[in-house]
């Protein structure tokens, strides 16, 4: 017993020491590693450098200028302002003509080239933006701006106060490369959508759930309902991985939400609106081929429709067998996940929400903001784990796709690509493979973390 005592204290010092002589290596390479609190100097000083040139620059110059004015306005916040002037002036059951979203659209501001598609929201969208409308647009636009940033932040903390709790250094590292993000700041807060109200949800909702609260985790997920596209794996998720209670909150908090806008609408809008989806179904191509412009949006059939061009029998059972193949995966590792430990329920979370955004039918790239409280839930749980190899792999990818997201943006502006389509896909078969292992990787690291416990107190009454 003396002799394993010995052996496993050398083989801590070991271990210790070639860390400390591989840190010592990699000093001697590229010089004294930055600590935490200079690398938030940096990164925030180029956020704030790329915040004014992208931004507030180029937007005093056309307020000066009067060149590029249309870009002045926020395009898609003209649609929800819009929608909350017809439920203002209108009958709500007139919510749903399209011609009369149009004309409503161009009077608010005209466009020459080109013309406004549906607004396919449901009624309590256009209730909630109706106090908005009664401002003038401008102020109204940056009113929505400062709530749809409160939004963002709050999603964020409530999934960083969870895992990075006292670590104020690492969640001010998280926000800046969040608020970074180019979909973030480009197409979701400069255009004013409402993503935002998703990440919000998202986040509640799993802060919910590692509080031990699921009837209120699944009550914050019944928001979704404003974009049920957002639903199409997070139900199947609730169910395979035995989330029942939550399942059940969503479900009340949903009804509650519809019985509200029944209420208030009548019952008579309802059918307006699934007649309306299933119009906008047409416009988006879910049967044929989309008159949408597939460069603006990052799911893989948008993806793969706009470099093959079309649906022929051959490109679409190619992409069916792909997409079962991925989906049975991930049904298979969420089923496995409902009895492992926490880690595994997080990655749970984090897998479905990268999928989400891949395997779906209308996905634009606004929407892949919700890829903020996976990228948090990832690197948590695998922190928890002690997965040191695949966190630094994670945070590496993690990084790229931040910062590439930029590239990525101008990339779609000229038709050559979805390439954040692409590095989503390869973080989330990353996701998937850490969601196999993580119940294996769960058992070895208590197991790992027992041990050494056992020898220390065995060595003691040595």
């Amino acid at each position: 017993m003396k002799e394993f005592c010995i052996n496993s204290e050398r083989q801590t010092v070991d271990r210790e020491g070639s860390r400390e002589a591989f840190g010592a290596r990699f000093s001697r390479v590229i010089g004294p590693i930055p600590n935490l609190k200079e690398i938030n100097i940096v990164c925030w000083g180029l956020f704030i450098a790329l915040l004014f040139a992208r931004f507030l620059f180029s937007l005093w110059v056309e307020y000066k200028t009067g060149v590029g004015s249309f870009h002045i306005l926020p395009a898609d916040f003209i649609y929800f302002y819009g929608i909350g002037h017809i439920a203002n002036e209108f009958p709500l059951t007139k919510l749903y003509d399209y011609s009369l979203q149009v004309r409503v659209f161009n009077e608010i501001f005209p466009i020459k080239d080109g013309a406004y598609g549906p607004s396919p929201y449901p009624p309590f969208v256009a209730l909630f933006f109706s106090p908005f409308a009664r401002l003038p647009i401008i102020p109204s636009f940056f009113l929505w701006a400062a709530v749809s940033l409160s939004l963002y932040l709050t999603g964020i903390a409530a999934v960083v106060r969870t895992f990075f709790r006292g670590e104020p250094l690492k969640a001010s590292l998280i926000f800046c490369f969040a608020l970074a993000y180019a979909p973030f700041l480009h197409n979701t807060l400069a255009n004013g959508q409402i993503s935002t109200i998703a990440v919000c949800a998202v986040g509640i909702a799993v802060a919910n759930e590692r509080q031990g609260k699921p009837l209120s985790c699944g009550l914050a997920l019944a928001f979704l309902i404003y974009k049920p596209s957002l639903l199409l794996l997070l139900i199947p998720m609730l169910l395979l991985t035995r989330r029942f209670r939550t399942f059940f909150g969503f479900i009340l908090g949903a009804t509650i939400l519809g019985c509200a806008t029944t209420a208030i609408d009548g019952i008579e809008i309802w059918p307006a609106y699934l007649h309306f989806l299933s119009v906008f179904g047409k416009v988006a191509g879910f049967h044929n081929q989309s008159a949408l412009n597939l460069t603006q949006y990052i799911d893989l059939r948008a993806s793969v429709l706009s470099v093959w061009g079309n649906q022929s029998v051959f490109n679409l059972a190619i992409f069916v067998v792909a997409i079962s193949m991925v989906a049975g995966g991930l049904a298979v590792a969420l089923w496995k996940s409902a009895t492992a430990g926490r880690p595994a329920q997080d990655l749970a979370w984090a897998t479905t929400l990268t999928w989400t955004l891949l395997i779906n039918l209308y996905v634009p790239a606004y929407d892949s903001i919700l890829f903020s409280i996976s990228a948090i839930l990832t690197i948590g749980a695998l922190r928890e784990l002690e997965w040191s190899a695949a966190k630094g792999w994670s945070t590496a990818l993690l990084v790229f796709i931040s910062v590439g997201s930029w590239g990525t943006y101008q990339s779609e502006q000229s038709h050559s690509g979805q390439l954040l389509t692409l590095t989503l896909a390869i973080f989330g078969l990353f996701q998937l493979y850490m969601l196999l292992r993580a119940p294996q990787r769960d058992s070895r690291s208590r197991t790992q973390t027992l041990r050494p416990a056992l020898v220390r107190d065995s060595c003691a009454a040595e």
